[in-house]
C-alpha cells in the first residue's frame, strides 16, 4: 500500500510532468514521427524503470520526489538517468523543449 502511494507520487511528480511538457512542445513544433515514437517508447518505459529504481533505493525515490516537487531537479533530467531508453530521446528533445530547432 506505502509502495503504491510512493510509486503514484513518482509518477505524478517525475513522470506525468516531464512527459506532459515533452508531448506538447513536440506537437508545437511538429516534430518528427520518429522522435515522437522514441518519446512514446520512453513514456512506456520509464514507469517501470522508476518504480524499479526507486524500490531499490528509496531514499533516491524521496530525495528525488523532493527535489523534483520543489524545482531543484529538473523532471526531465531524472527521466534521462533512471531510464536508459529515455537519456537518447531527452537529449533530441531538449532543444525543442528551450525553443530551438531541431537537427
Amino acid at each position: 500500500m506505502i509502495r503504491d502511494a510512493f510509486l503514484w507520487l513518482l509518477s505524478s511528480f517525475v513522470m506525468e510532468p516531464a512527459m506532459g511538457e515533452v508531448n506538447r512542445r513536440l506537437t508545437e513544433v511538429g516534430a518528427p514521427q520518429a522522435l515522437v515514437r522514441q518519446v512514446q517508447a520512453c513514456g512506456l518505459e520509464a514507469p517501470a524503470a522508476l518504480a524499479e529504481k526507486a524500490a531499490g533505493d528509496i531514499w533516491w525515490g524521496v530525495s528525488t520526489l523532493v527535489a523534483v516537487a520543489i524545482g531543484m531537479t529538473d523532471a526531465k533530467s531524472v527521466l534521462a538517468e533512471a531510464t536508459p531508453g529515455c537519456a537518447a530521446a531527452i537529449t533530441m528533445v531538449r532543444p525543442l523543449l528551450s525553443g530551438g530547432a531541431a537537427s
